[in-house]
């Protein structure tokens, strides 16, 4: 939203000074503030005096040999605002506390989602109510309400299909008895915070932009392996997520792998070399000795330590996941243009040693090889989509570009 009125200018201009405190852990001084943000001393020394006043940024002066008042380097205060994040996932759900800078405090790992969404609810708000207890009990007596007054709110990541406008979704993949769950409204009951809802694969990618480890500049594509394959794109620090935030649902983007036909008509979609349980269904073809009942991250550690251990048909099956998935990443440079591809999501962590390579083979292949783009494993585990949850409130009240 464009800054039309003087107020909104200077609550912009006190985000972008804040955006650009927060992305230098090192700290940063008021002249780089004033290069960095293309304001005035005067203005840059109000709204920092009006952060730290508030208690969301702090200054300790700079000691140097040159005469006069020393510089001040600003840091944000990381606890000074907090926000919780829950991501229902078909294997777990997840429910984390947050800084602002998107790092974990505490964090909860449930059981799957069932088919009471309201049950679950409860369940989400139980775990946050547990965390907020054991933040209050490590603060001084008497600061307890402060841990509660600093969570901002709450964001939910979910598997695709969703009315984000609403809160509700619609028909999410692989979590039967969701369909059309008002799930915005039944969060804010519960917990009574403000909330906020979007696709895992958006909130993943939010927390991989929020800490400013990329260019504002850069386009960013994000793949998400999880019990299945998304994607997401973030262009001048922005998710593109499409009219409807349907963007970037890619289980039928056709590989070119082969000639199995998938049940919607096209040959060789994606899903059919990358959805989880088919993949697993693959393994136990191959004669990978995984228990039909195991957990899938259970299973997919049983075959990453096989492949690790000299094992040429686990390591085999993971590199065919790998070129199914850089066959994808080929199409989508070329449809994208980005300057970096990003793989993640709760399961990639198995695969990533001996997947990588096949997926940057097939992005070297796209638009003929007259392109270099960067292929690499995100930073974040399998908590990346409550982070990302967590992170999404974050953007909406820090983000100079919601304002």
């Amino acid at each position: 939203m464009r800054a039309t009125t003087m107020p909104q200018v200077g609550a912009r201009n006190e985000l972008v000074v804040l955006r650009a405190i927060r992305v230098s852990p090192e700290g940063v001084d008021q002249s780089s503030l004033m290069e960095r943000c293309g304001l005035s001393r005067q203005a840059v020394s109000q709204i920092t005096r009006r952060l730290i006043e508030r208690g969301l940024v702090r200054a300790a002066p700079v000691h140097t040999n040159r005469p006069g008042k020393p510089a001040l380097s600003m840091r944000v205060e990381p606890r000074a605002m907090l926000a919780a994040g829950a991501h229902l996932d078909p294997a777990h759900i997840t429910v984390t506390v947050v800084d602002m800078l998107a790092r974990p405090i505490l964090k909860r790992f449930l059981a799957p989602p069932c088919q009471d969404p309201a049950a679950d609810v409860e369940r989400i708000g139980a775990a946050l109510d547990e965390m907020l207890h054991e933040l209050g009990a490590a603060v001084p007596d008497g600061q307890d309400e402060q841990v509660h007054s600093g969570i901002q709110g709450i964001g939910v990541a979910v598997p695709g299909g969703i009315d984000a406008a609403h809160g509700r979704m619609l028909d999410p993949p692989w979590l039967p008895g969701w369909r059309g769950v008002p799930l915005l409204d039944l969060i804010r009951e519960r917990t009574g915070l403000p909330a906020v809802l979007d696709k895992d694969t958006n909130a993943a990618l939010t927390a991989e932009c929020w800490p400013g480890r990329f260019a504002a500049q850069e386009t960013v594509l994000y793949l998400y392996v999880g019990a299945g394959v998304g994607s997401a794109v973030a262009g001048d620090g922005t998710i593109h997520r499409g009219s409807t935030v349907q963007a970037g649902e890619i289980g039928h983007l056709p590989t070119g792998m082969d000639d199995t036909r998938c049940a919607c008509g096209r040959m060789s979609c994606l899903m059919l070399y990358t959805d989880m349980d088919r993949f697993l269904e693959k393994v136990r073809r191959a004669g990978v000795p995984v228990e039909s009942h195991a957990r899938t991250t259970t299973a997919l550690d049983l075959v990453q330590q096989r492949a690790r251990g000299g094992d040429d048909v686990a390591r085999r099956l993971i590199e065919e996941y790998g070129t199914a998935l850089g066959e994808a990443a080929r199409t989508l440079i070329s449809i994208h243009d980005p300057h970096r591809v990003v793989i993640g999501g709760p399961y990639w962590g198995y695969l990533a040693e001996h997947a990588t390579p096949q997926v940057a083979r097939g992005a070297r292949r796209s638009r003929g090889g007259s392109h270099e783009v960067s292929v690499a494993s995100s930073t974040f585990g399998d908590d990346v989509g409550a982070i990302g949850a967590a992170t999404l409130f974050l953007e909406r009240k820090l983000s100079p570009a919601t304002t």
